[in-house]
């Protein structure tokens, strides 16, 4: 009998223990993300979220490599590297210790985030300036879906210059991929662009007869080719209110702010 009470009284300061620090870890941690992705990201961390810091960091120019969803070496000195060009709201340095946490998100997933000296070597298109022409609707992804057929063709008017092309719905369920429909689309399609595929993103206006639907598209075709004979090699991502992206199912920063954009709210 003593020794069975022995026994529980073990199992409950182990269980007091266990539970103790439990508290303590919660307590070292902090949400870095809307989606409440918890935690210092740091060195051997691991998963999708480290994928589309990876990703990001590429579109940005500070990261040259494959993503592969662990926080290693080259991670680590691309991280330093995005945080040693970039400000506070006061205009002062960042911290540049390689680890990541909130203010590094903030910044990192933001439209006006610096890119790298190299990166900004690239067009990045017309600045958003002036008067534009129209303004489009704040619509969900899902109703935009359900409005959309695969393999037919659609107006994109890019929302800075009023340029317009036509581009085919090629399937997508986080997101519409898009194909130019003809050479002489991609033509237009590059030079809202700057001329040339990039990794940047730009406000635009889906057309649907008379209706407008706010989006934003993404410069750098990728992944399945499907139309043949657009001088285009894979799709581009097409965003919606509400769109997330293929990675980690997480809504992206920047193109929510252009489609906010192309709604006339931001």
């Amino acid at each position: 009998m003593k020794r069975l009470l022995a026994v529980i009284i073990i199992l409950l300061l182990g269980l007091c223990t266990t539970q103790a620090v439990m508290a303590m870890d919660t307590t070292l941690f902090t949400d870095v993300s809307a989606n409440g992705k918890p935690g210092l990201i740091d060195f051997e961390d691991t998963g999708d979220y480290i994928v589309m810091i990876q990703i990001r960091l590429r579109e940005l120019g500070y990261f040259h490599f494959k993503a592969t969803g662990r926080f290693q070496g080259m991670t680590r000195s691309s991280v330093i590297a995005f945080q040693q060009n970039q400000m506070d709201a006061d205009g002062k340095a960042i911290i540049s210790d390689g680890t990541i946490g909130q203010q590094s998100i903030d910044i990192l997933f933001s439209s006006t985030a610096a890119r790298s000296p190299i990166a900004q070597s690239i067009p990045y298109g017309p600045p958003a300036s002036g008067s534009q022409k129209a303004v489009g609707e704040l619509v969900e992804w899902n109703e935009v879906k359900s409005l959309l057929t695969e393999g037919n063709s659609y107006e994109i008017m890019d929302f800075n210059t009023g340029q317009v092309f036509e581009m085919v719905f090629v399937g997508g369920e986080q997101h519409a991929e898009m194909e130019c429909k003809g050479a002489n689309d991609t033509i237009i399609y590059k030079q809202v662009f700057g001329e040339e595929f990039n990794y940047s993103k730009r406000p635009m206006l889906l057309i649907m007869g008379e209706k407008k639907i706010a989006c934003s598209l993404q410069g750098a075709p990728h992944g399945t080719d499907t139309v043949s004979s657009n001088d285009m090699s894979g799709h581009a991502c097409l965003y919606f209110s509400g769109s997330k992206s293929h990675v980690g199912m997480l809504a992206d920063i920047e193109h929510n702010n252009y489609i906010l954009t192309a709604a006339g709210r931001a």
